[in-house]
């Protein structure tokens, strides 16, 4: 069964492009234009990884990421940062808040399609043991 991922970035080129990456390899993919759209398709459907951005208007990913690894429910649902954000700071606070990876913009197909397998693996050895 092809794993779902969540797309999370209020850019629609960038949205697209991510689909298209990940779809061609056999994702099933959801996007959502924001961060509250984002923790609302959470609760009400399963996924196995989140892709987040970090700058969004209604709510930032490290938010939004927080609000994931506080539920119950999507708390073991890997979160990787996908954004233009960079510097020391963000990144540790994207590490606090709960991610499992932080990718700069730009990216490469080949980079955020082995990124995604890895942490996927990762997720399902540990939802093993």
């Amino acid at each position: 069964m092809a794993k779902r991922i969540l797309v999370v970035h209020d850019d629609e080129n960038i949205l697209s492009l991510e689909r298209t990456i990940l779809e061609q390899k056999g994702f099933h993919v959801t996007t959502a234009g924001g961060g509250e759209d984002a923790l609302r398709l959470l609760r009400e459907q399963a996924f196995d990884l989140v892709l987040l951005d970090v700058m969004m208007p209604d709510k930032d990913g490290f938010e939004v990421c927080r609000q994931i690894k506080q539920d119950t429910r999507t708390k073991a649902i890997p979160v990787i940062f996908l954004t233009a954000k960079g510097g020391g700071e963000a990144l540790a606070e994207g590490f606090e808040s709960g991610a499992v990876m932080y990718i700069n913009k730009p990216f490469t197909a080949n980079k955020l399609l082995t990124i995604v397998n890895t942490m996927l693996e990762q997720a399902e050895a540990g939802a093993s043991q």
